[in-house]
């Protein structure tokens, strides 16, 4: 009766609630974190959560399922943890929220587990999990504005640049290699990938800026009142968001990386000059292998560690 009381008070929670065991099986999932993730208990139960499911990675990119992971470190210690991380929902995309880790101990004080709390955080409204109704404003496929809204955006925050009262950065995004998605998996999971990267584009930028599905494969980020830090981080933020990204398709992780050009307007400069400069960024990108950013100041180096791929716990792949 007791454990039914406590089991029902934590499904009424909004926040995600899990426990893991010693060996980082999840032997408990609420309501709330089937809500943040989109996955069921049925579906993670008894399993690791690096086995192909969430796979909390950092903003800088480091993956903490092979070093730094928050509830390793509390089993270790018995000291509760924080932090911010993006977990992996079921649908493919990246999702920002804050973690929280505390050790399970035994009657006789032994740890034999541990409890990860979690909710969402920096909400930006394109991003899925802000919105509880359908928007026949939105582009029908990624949930992103549509070029139509973009531009008009475009035009005023570039009217503002002039007028000097705001900066506006531009990132111009292209998924690479999405043809061959589509003739692999067919026009459908097509869709689902695009929606996987416009969600984690939106949920790699602030509260204020603009993602815009700007057309077949391609998306723009309007980044208003940034400057060229913000806008290099915002930049490889989503390009490693989207990278860390996969639909699970039976056995095959479907994946995708976007090549990016990233700008900073110039008040002089037209909307068509300041886009075609973002897009010259992105195919220069392109032509220097893809999965990358390409800025006014020259070509990014990432520091994020390399995506974890297939289903296997990585503390046994990443040693084969």
């Amino acid at each position: 009766m007791e454990k039914k009381f406590y089991q029902d008070l934590l499904d009424k929670m909004s926040d995600g609630v899990y426990f893991v065991s010693r060996d980082r099986k999840i032997t408990y999932w609420n309501n709330g974190a089937e809500r943040i993730s989109g996955y069921s208990a049925d579906e993670v139960l008894g399993h690791s959560c690096a086995e192909g499911i969430l796979r909390h990675v950092t903003d800088s990119g480091q993956q903490l399922c092979r070093r730094g992971c928050p509830l390793l470190a509390v089993m270790a210690d018995g000291k509760p943890r924080e932090a911010d991380v993006f977990m992996h929902h079921k649908d493919g995309h990246r999702v920002p929220i804050t973690v929280q880790g505390q050790a399970i101990r035994s009657s006789d004080g032994k740890i034999v587990g541990s409890v990860e709390t979690f909710h969402t955080r920096g909400a930006n409204p394109y991003a899925a999990y802000c919105r509880d109704r359908v928007d026949d404003s939105l582009d029908t496929v990624t949930g992103l504005a549509p070029r139509r809204f973009g531009e008009l955006q475009l035009r005023a925050l570039t009217q503002a640049v002039a007028e000097q009262t705001t900066t506006l950065g531009v990132l111009f995004i292209d998924a690479d290699h999405f043809k061959d998605v589509n003739d692999t998996f067919g026009h459908k999971t097509g869709d689902e990938v695009l929606r996987m990267v416009g969600q984690s584009i939106v949920n790699g930028l602030r509260r204020g800026d603009i993602p815009v599905r700007w057309g077949g494969e391609e998306f723009l980020a309007l980044l208003p009142g940034t400057d060229q830090a913000g806008l290099r981080a915002a930049a490889e933020r989503v390009r490693m968001l989207v990278e860390n990204s996969w639909i699970q398709k039976g056995e095959v992780q479907v994946r995708v990386t976007i090549s990016v050009g990233a700008t900073m307007a110039l008040p002089t400069e037209t909307v068509d000059d300041l886009v075609d400069r973002a897009d010259k960024f992105m195919y220069a990108s392109k032509q220097g292998g893809r999965n990358r950013v390409t800025t006014d100041t020259g070509a990014l180096i990432s520091n994020a560690d390399r995506p974890i791929l297939g289903t296997a716990a990585p503390w046994v792949t990443a040693s084969a």
